[in-house]
């Protein structure tokens, strides 16, 4: 089907991943609407409520809700999850999750099919021209301590000149490292390309797109094996124990054949370059849309 009218909700902001959609689904010549639209589309909880509202308007609007991740740490989280069960995706014509991870900590709740639709990454690319000129890059929320961001900072200071040698962006400012806070797109691209690595210690992750972004611009992921998304995505290469010695030594580990395991990391980058492109992310949901009976 051609010209499809689509509504899509949820968190829509510069750090958000609906702007992007939106642009992949205007690339593909489609058309973003609220007034009957073939399919409605909630990225998240937080687009639930008006994406049901706007179902019982228009019955014959084929409504998606997405949902990115459990985070099982929180109090009452199972409580939670099975009142969005019961309350938003029994009215809806189809659910999906952002992983195969998700999705697998979503059939605990749900049990009815679950499509996996990846949320899409900035528009990072491999850049050549750009020198590896900065040694760490961070990109995320250092408060959030699902993050783990102090096993970044217990990390570096047990390497010579670690804390002078890490880049950070995000919303709050860590008091450690070079603290840039929320940049743009094109310098966020530039930072990918010159940094030889990109920390994600997190201990859980729904999909992790700064790892994903850095294998596309050339940049090692270094992850922790907990993070059970990671393994989805990254070679076991890069992914080492959740405590600081261990994060040490892989880095001492890779640092040793940089070149080789950086090849890895290209091959990747080009696989995942296309397949969480924006325009391709649009087309998973339009492919949810037409599989329907």
């Amino acid at each position: 089907m051609s010209n499809i009218k689509i509504f899509i909700t949820g968190a829509d902001g510069y750090t958000c991943q609906i702007p992007r959609i939106k642009e992949g689904m205007l690339a593909l010549g489609h058309n973003l609407s609220s007034d009957s639209p073939d399919i409605i589309y909630a990225n998240d909880p937080s687009g639930y409520d008006e994406a049901v509202l706007l179902k019982k308007k228009f019955p014959s609007s084929y409504l998606i809700l997405n949902f990115l991740d459990i985070p099982w740490h929180i109090k009452n989280i199972q409580k939670q999850t099975e009142k969005l069960v019961k309350y938003y995706f029994s009215v809806a014509d189809s659910v999906s999750t952002i992983s195969f991870k998700v999705k697998k900590d979503l059939t605990k709740f749900y049990d009815k099919k679950i499509y996996v639709i990846y949320n899409p990454i900035k528009d990072v690319y491999l850049d050549n021209k750009i020198k590896k000129n900065n040694t760490f890059f961070y990109v995320g929320r250092v408060f959030d301590p699902v993050k783990r961001f102090s096993l970044v900072k217990e990390t570096l200071t047990k390497i010579k000149d670690g804390e002078n040698n890490i880049k950070i962006c995000g919303l709050k400012n860590p008091n450690f490292g070079e603290y840039l806070g929320i940049i743009r797109d094109d310098e966020l691209n530039r930072l990918y390309n010159s940094s030889k690595y990109v920390l994600l210690p997190s201990s859980a992750e729904g999909l992790g797109l700064t790892m994903i972004e850095g294998m596309v611009c050339g940049s090692i992921p270094i992850t922790c094996s907990d993070n059970l998304t990671a393994k989805e995505f990254s070679p076991a290469d890069f992914i080492c124990e959740p405590n600081s010695q261990s994060m040490v030594n892989k880095i001492e580990q890779l640092d040793r054949n940089y070149e080789e395991y950086r090849k890895k990391i290209l091959d990747l980058g080009q696989k995942y370059k296309i397949q969480f492109d924006k325009k391709n992310i649009a087309k998973n949901i339009i492919e949810v849309f037409n599989s329907r009976s």
